[in-house]
């Protein structure tokens, strides 16, 4: 990979997680590939100046104090939250774009799909070959 094409302006915008998650990939992929991209990542780091680092949005955005729990969240798919909530969270999962609680939230819908037919019959398979040691011999 081309790592010339990462110059210091877009390791700025990684380091200020505001590079879209295609490009934030990209720049994280060729960083792993490169050293000397490290080195000048960490050079950006030290030198950077950015005089937004400490504003109150960026300390917001950065300790994420408008995300919802994950308890929310979950409450937020199986659609049980009061209105207003649910209506927050549907602006700042759609709307802000929270990359944070887009990514747990599908974490969270991955989880409550049905399993398979092929799991449901392994689980099956598992539970009865140990029913002997939970004491339920006599259920079928």
């Amino acid at each position: 990979m081309d790592h010339a094409t990462i110059d210091d302006g877009i390791l700025k915008a990684y380091l200020a997680d505001s590079l879209p998650p295609g490009e934030s990939a990209r720049v994280e992929k060729a960083l792993r590939e490169s050293s000397e991209l490290r080195a000048r990542l960490e050079d950006v780091r030290q030198n950077r100046g950015d005089p937004n680092l400490h504003t109150l949005g960026a300390i917001w955005k950065r300790g994420r104090l408008t995300c919802p729990t994950r308890q929310q969240l979950g409450s937020y798919c199986l659609e049980v939250l009061d209105p207003d909530l649910a209506s927050y969270l549907k602006f700042h999962i759609e709307v802000a774009e929270c990359p944070f609680c887009q990514a747990n939230l599908a974490d969270l819908q991955a989880k409550s799909t049905p399993a398979s037919a092929a799991a449901q019959s392994r689980q099956n398979r598992i539970l009865r070959s140990s029913r002997h040691l939970l004491g339920d011999e006599g259920r079928p």
